[in-house]
This record gives C-alpha cells, structure tokens and sequence, in this order.
C-alpha cells in the first residue's frame, strides 16, 4: 500500500509542529494547556497506526538502522500507551489509590500487547531501541549510549505510573515518535546510524528538563525512580513485579 493523498506525510509534519507549540507552550508557561476535550494527541496516534500503510522487513537488519514489525507495532503501543494516560490524569479528578492503581492496569495492558509482539517478530533477543546498531567504534561511548536508553525507558514508566501531569505522558511521546521519523531519514539517506542515536539521545532528555522540578522537590519519586531502576538493571527483576512495587510504594509513601 502507498501513502494515499501523502496523509502520512503530512499528519508526520503536523505532529512535529504540534510537538513544538507544546513544548514551547511548557518552557514558556508551565503547561501544555490540554484539557479532556482535547482530540489533538488522537492524531498523533492516528499518525502511529497510518505507518500500517507502507511495507516495513518483517525481522530488523542487523546493519542498518531502519522501521522493522516489531518496532513498528512498539511505536503504536507505546504512543496508545501516552496517551491513555494523558486523558487518565485529565478525566480524573481525585488522587487516590484507585487513581493510580488504574493507571497501573493501563501501563501492564500496554506493556503485555507489546510482549506479545516482541514474541512474534524479536530476534536474536535483541531489544527495539538499546540494541539498534551503530558505527562508534568506541565501545565505552555504545554501552553509555545503551544504559541511557535503558534508563530513560524505566525512568519514563515510572513517570507515568507516579505523576498525575498530562504534558508528562505527551513529553515521553516525543522520543517513541521521533525515533521512527529519523529511522525514515536513514532509509533515505539523509543521516546515519550514528547521526540517529544522537538525535534519538537529545530527544530523550527532554522529559528530563521538562520534569527538573519534579525530580529536584520530590524526593518520594525520585527515590522511587531510583529503586525502579536498581530493580530492573541490577537485580534483574520482572517488570510487572516492578510496576507494582512502584506503585504500591508512591501509594503507602503518599498516605
């Protein structure tokens, strides 16, 4: 199938632009301003869903950096993920347990759908993002790069399962969405593997300087930040297992 009319194309653009108003809108003012009838995060999703259109390799190209099954159907999930949780923190009106333990439902759905397949398209157990090739000869550098990423994606979880800002949800959307943009930009040619892992890196710290005051006045999440990740990269333990201990951990630790 073809990109009809160039939809894809130009919802990929909107969408970029519609990143940048935001953004601007936060460093600017504080907020996003998004409210619960807001359908604009709908056409980011729309935009996730319409890659359906174009061919992609069914398994990923060890030497090239490139859309393949799996991610394509990652960036839909982690996208819905997003923005599932925008209109949660937007519909409800009471931070209470119920508030986040359905949050938490929200979070392991997601997380299951994209289990299920990586089960079906992953290779050589490799992950979508940490594992996407490079040319840095430097292997200190590639493996900081991979601790980034492994970092960021567990720090960006916890976000979404602890704070109740939607602008937090939309902010994580921006790597998962950019990344497949500049997957697109090395097909063509017009940047590198490495090229993409830079701008892949920048993109992600984001979220970063947009919840600095989250993290520098609240010791509670970053703590709990910190013990999620102590959990999945040192002691290896099950991401659900993890997404629960988070949650009942902020739940007790807010009473």
């Amino acid at each position: 199938m073809s990109d009809f009319m160039h939809m894809h194309k130009i919802m990929g653009f909107g969408c970029l632009v519609h990143y940048g108003f935001r953004f601007y809108y936060k460093f600017k003012y504080g907020s996003m301003f998004f409210n619960a009838y807001d359908i604009s995060p709908l056409i980011h999703l729309s935009l996730s869903v319409s890659s359906l259109l174009f061919k992609v390799p069914t398994f990923r190209l060890s030497s090239k950096t490139i859309i393949w099954k799996e991610l394509q159907f990652h960036n839909m999930i982690f996208t819905s993920r997003s923005i599932f949780i925008m209109y949660h923190s937007m519909l409800f009106k009471e931070l209470n347990p119920v508030y986040y333990v359905t949050r938490l439902g929200i979070i392991v759905i997601h997380h299951y759908f994209a289990d299920l397949i990586s089960n079906k398209y992953q290779n050589y157990n490799k992950t979508t993002t940490r594992d996407i090739p490079d040319n840095i000869q430097n292997k200190m550098i590639s493996n900081i790069n991979k601790k980034f990423y492994a970092t960021s994606q567990i720090v960006a979880t916890t976000n979404l399962l602890i704070t109740n800002n939607q602008d937090n949800a939309f902010a994580i959307m921006f790597p998962i969405q950019f990344s497949t943009f500049l997957m697109t930009l090395v097909r063509k040619g017009y940047i590198n593997n490495n090229a993409w892992h830079l701008l892949y890196g920048l993109s992600l710290t984001l979220p970063y300087l947009i919840n600095y005051n989250v993290i520098t006045n609240s010791n509670t999440k970053l703590y709990i930040s910190l013990l999620h990740i102590f959990m999945r990269l040192i002691l290896r333990t099950n991401k659900y297992y993890n997404f629960a201990v988070v949650t009942l951990s902020y739940i007790y630790s807010s009473k």
